[in-house]
């Protein structure tokens, strides 16, 4: 240390230790030199050498008992969703003094420990989004009370007029559904739906959307997507593949086989319907792209897919056409959605083409949407992708350049999002995927999740059709083609190529992608007001909840709805049918005009089991049917025990200079004590630096799997290593989905917490 001059000078001197420092007593001497002057003062330093770990762990306040998160994430999403935020986490509005232009707006504020850099100009003059980039902790931001706290500090600087949190407003026709801002692909930089809400949001006149899949959630209740079925079937041949005992029957439920992995279907069909037609600004879940669709569920893919056949005889049912042995649908669609596929030419495959002509003669003029592929290769090669007198649809991610997966080639019509969830590009804490309605087998619950894919793009597409032909119900495939394709926006080479990206391996040309993005504003634009011919009176049913579950000696009530359109006003008659001896139901009123309540009373001599009952309502000529779920079990199921810590098991992992874990000085203890919180100690340590996580194995299982809790220690200025001796070592545990979800703050700071954890535990070789 070099100090010159006669006045005082003060430095600062900081010792480090390294983990393999041995413990002890030393003598340092400190040399200061100033030219020719050799000054010296003496320094002792202890090292203090191993001891106990201690502090307090508790469970987080996510834990509340064996209860589902409210979000189950689809394959490389990212943790389960928060209650949906008011304010963009780490934005804030910022306007400046004297209306500076927007190219003379600073690109970073600063204030404190905090720094802001500019994300765009607004159109208000001097005022600019700010997005928070160092000094508050990525919790923070995520809180509206945090960012209204930043605000006014960045209020107070010099030069600063205001600063406010980017609040969420819902202008146009943005609905108030809680994960509404996570749904990137609607907002004005991708679909811009909110606008094509405003033009047409398809309650006007409700069009008949089938999607063709691996079936609905209808006794699996789900808030945001069960309302909107209408009657459908299951065409799956093969019990094997269908997984609910039988062959073809009218129960389109989705039986995923929670074991069977990638074979099974992961709820295909529900996450696909949720983005056509999930309830929308009803202030929970995700929005669907029409408001006022309803849709037919007709399951053809099972246990590892679906056969040609079954397909195809779905496909034909979905528009109206006899199917031998099947009863006619009584709700043929008008637009049909067909996310699946595989490899082959339809041109050598003359029942594809031909069931897609018959189709597409229909009365009611059905539009097909088929999914172009997600083995970055030419769609020409696949079906129904290449198939003529369809919709071929590839698929985009979060900066309108191709999905690195997409199908592309001449036969790409127009993309759409079908996301990316290797990336998350908008900085929201959650992959870039396509979020909408899916149901936890875990749980036993309705969840929402995250998928990516073409099968994904395609009903958005699907959805947009659906409002084109709300406006218009006279379009036919032809004219909706001409539609779409010329309202689109072209992509660039660049963006068609999707580079940059690490898994892109092709080079492609603007053509590859079609005409481009789908810009459901112009298309509904270039619809226009011109009517088709009217539709005629008509009615649906819809029930709500459309699955009860009761106990011998319980009641139930549902809530069935008349769903009028064209003008039917008629009065109609109610019945029940199914129902199993013991079970009777009543309807007031009945007939009913609007609304009609059904009273389900379970009779102590009913058995128990799951039964398919039907509300079938007739109006002079006209019959519609809707499905009613009843699961009769002996007694209500009883609650779920409260989370407790006891059980958790709390280890100190002894990390080397090197990072690497030493199992033989780890260690671990059990706790036994009851409650949400519990007092640990690890004593007698080596000396060095250990990682402090804890475990509780939820299910028993001996294993780190779904469902059990983790935590690690971490100090506010994001340290995780701690040398003994210390005390305070306080932290929490969280739920873990490990199959699901993408290590987001179990792994803080960088380091592996499962590799290290499950290291330790083969280490023991024995279980805990």
């Amino acid at each position: 240390m070099n100090v010159a001059g006669t006045a005082p000078v003060q430095a600062d001197l900081t010792l480090s230790a390294q983990a393999s420092t041995p413990p002890g007593s030393y003598n340092l001497t400190l040399k200061a030199t100033s030219g020719s002057l050799v000054r010296t003062h003496p320094l002792a330093l202890t090292i203090q050498g191993g001891g106990n770990i201690s502090g307090t762990v508790s469970l987080g306040p996510g834990i509340q008992g064996q209860t589902p998160p409210p979000l189950e994430a689809g394959v490389g999403s990212m943790p389960s969703l928060p209650p949906g935020p008011q304010a963009v986490p780490g934005e804030l509005i910022v306007k400046l003094k004297g209306d500076p232009a927007p190219q003379a707006l600073p690109s970073v504020l600063r204030a404190g420990s905090f720094s802001l850099r500019l994300e765009r100009p607004m159109g208000l003059p001097g005022a600019g989004v700010y997005r928070v980039e160092e000094g508050v902790s990525p919790q923070a931001l995520a809180e509206v009370t945090a960012l209204e706290a930043l605000a006014a500090r960045v209020a107070a600087l010099p030069g600063v007029a205001y600063a406010q949190p980017n609040y969420l407003r819902y202008p146009l026709k943005t609905p108030n559904d809680e994960y509404y801002q996570y749904q990137w692909h609607y907002d004005p930089q991708h679909l811009n739906l909110p606008a094509a809400w405003d033009l047409e949001d398809g309650t006007s006149r409700p069009v008949v959307v089938a999607v063709v899949d691996s079936g609905a959630l209808i006794r699996k209740r789900h808030p945001d997507l069960t309302p909107v079925f209408l009657p459908g079937y299951d065409f799956i041949s093969y019990p094997q593949v269908a997984m609910d005992g039988d062959g073809r029957d009218p129960d389109p439920e989705d039986e995923e086989a929670a074991s069977e992995g990638d074979r099974g279907s992961g709820y295909h069909g529900a996450h696909v319907a949720g983005t056509i037609a999930a309830l929308t600004d009803n202030g929970q879940g995700v929005a669907g792209v029409s408001w006022g669709a309803r849709v037919v569920p007709v399951r053809v893919l099972g246990l590892g897919g679906g056969t040609d056949a079954d397909i195809l005889d779905g496909l034909l049912w979905a528009a109206g056409v006899d199917v031998p042995g099947v009863p006619r649908n009584a709700n043929p669609a008008q637009v049909i959605n067909m996310s699946l596929g595989g490899r082959g030419l339809c041109n050598q495959l003359p029942a594809w083409q031909e069931a897609i002509n018959r189709v597409n003669a229909q009365p009611q003029k059905p539009v097909i949407v088929v999914a172009a592929g997600n083995e970055q290769d030419d769609a020409s090669k696949y079906v129904p992708a290449s198939c003529q007198g369809v919709i071929t649809v590839g698929a985009t991610e979060f900066r309108n350049y191709r999905s690195y997966f997409s199908n592309y080639g001449p036969r790409i019509d127009v993309m759409a999002p079908g996301g990316d969830v290797t990336q998350d590009l908008n900085g929201d804490g959650y992959a870039d995927g396509v979020l909408s309605t899916l149901w936890s087998n875990e749980w036993g619950e309705p969840v929402y999740g995250f998928y990516q894919g073409t099968s994904m793009a395609a009903p958005h597409v699907a959805g947009i059709v659906a409002l084109m032909k709300a406006k218009n119900p006279g379009l036919g495939y032809a004219e909706v083609l001409n539609i779409l394709k010329s309202t689109a926006r072209p992509l660039s080479d660049q963006a068609c190529t999707g580079q940059p990206h690490p898994r892109v391996t092709v080079t492609l040309r603007a053509s590859d992608c079609g005409a481009g993005l789908v810009d459901p504003v112009r298309a509904l634009e270039a619809v226009g007001g011109g009517p088709g011919p009217g539709p005629s009176p008509d009615f649906q049913l819809q029930l709500s909840p459309a699955s009860l579950t009761l106990a011998p000696g319980q009641m139930g009530q549902v809530q069935v709805s008349v769903v009028a359109s064209g003008g039917f006003s008629s009065p109609v008659s109610l019945i029940l049918q199914g129902a199993p001896p013991g079970v009777t139901g009543g309807f007031s009123p009945n007939p009913a005009t609007a609304t009609s309540v059904l009273t389900l009373s379970v009779g102590q001599g009913a058995a128990e089991g799951s039964y398919a009952l039907t509300v079938r309502g007739t109006a002079g000529s006209l019959m519609r049917e809707a499905s009613l779920s009843l699961n009769v079990v002996a007694a209500p199921p009883p609650p779920p025990p409260p989370a407790t810590i006891a059980g958790t098991y709390v280890f100190g992992l002894y990390i080397d200079e090197d990072g690497n874990l030493d199992e033989t000085k780890s260690t671990y203890i059990r706790i036994l004590r009851d409650g949400r919180s519990a007092p640990y100690t690890l004593r007698d340590l080596a000396p060095g630096t250990y990682l402090v996580a804890a475990w509780k194995d939820v299910n028993e299982n001996e294993e780190v799997d779904d469902g059990d809790y983790l935590g690690v220690y971490v100090d506010a200025q994001g340290d995780y290593l701690v040398r003994p001796p210390r005390s305070g070592v306080d932290f929490s545990l969280e739920a873990l989905v490990v199959s699901r979800v993408m290590c987001k703050s179990l792994c803080t700071g960088g380091i592996p917490l499962l590799k290290h954890l499950l290291q330790y535990l083969l280490h023991l070789r024995e279980p805990l």
